[in-house]
C-alpha cells in the first residue's frame, strides 16, 4: 500500500476532537460540518469521563466526536463547533496526522476543495431512476 509522509502544509489532515453532552448534539455538530465543506468526516461515539466542573468531580456519559479536516479549514471547524456547542466550556482540540495513505489524502483535497455541495441520498436515486 502507497503512503506518503504529509508535509506542512495547508492541505494536512488533520483530527478536531471534541466532547458533546448527547448523541444528537454531536451527530448534529458532526453532520453540518461535513455539510457545510469544513471537514470531510465526522464519527461519534459513547464514552465514560471523570473531570472536575466547579471543585466537584463529575463522572457521567458524554460523546466523543472526532472530526477530520484539513488543517487549511481547522479554525473555521473549531468556530463552527464552538457556536453549535452546548458547552459553556467545550474541549475543542486538534491532532496533527503525520502520514496518510495517498489515496485517502486524494480523496479529501479533491472532496473539500469542489465548489459543489453534497446531495441527499434520495436525490442521488431519483437521478439513478431519470437515467
Amino acid at each position: 500500500m502507497l503512503y506518503e509522509e504529509i508535509e506542512k502544509s495547508g492541505d494536512n489532515i488533520v483530527f478536531v476532537y471534541t466532547m458533546c453532552g448527547s448523541k444528537e448534539e454531536a451527530r448534529t455538530l458532526g453532520l453540518s460540518a461535513v455539510e457545510e465543506k469544513l471537514a470531510i468526516s465526522a464519527d461519534y461515539w459513547i464514552t465514560n469521563s471523570i473531570y472536575p466542573w466547579k471543585n466537584v468531580v463529575q463522572e457521567i456519559e458524554q460523546y466523543v466526536l472526532m472530526i477530520s479536516t484539513q488543517r487549511a479549514l481547522s479554525s473555521n471547524l473549531i468556530n463552527h463547533i464552538e457556536s453549535g456547542h452546548s458547552y459553556s466550556i467545550p474541549m475543542i482540540v486538534v491532532c496533527n496526522t503525520a502520514m496518510s495513505n495517498e489515496s485517502y489524502s486524494l480523496w479529501v483535497n479533491n472532496t473539500l476543495n469542489d465548489k459543489d455541495g453534497y446531495i441527499t441520498k434520495e436525490q442521488s436515486l431519483a437521478k439513478e431512476k431519470e437515467k
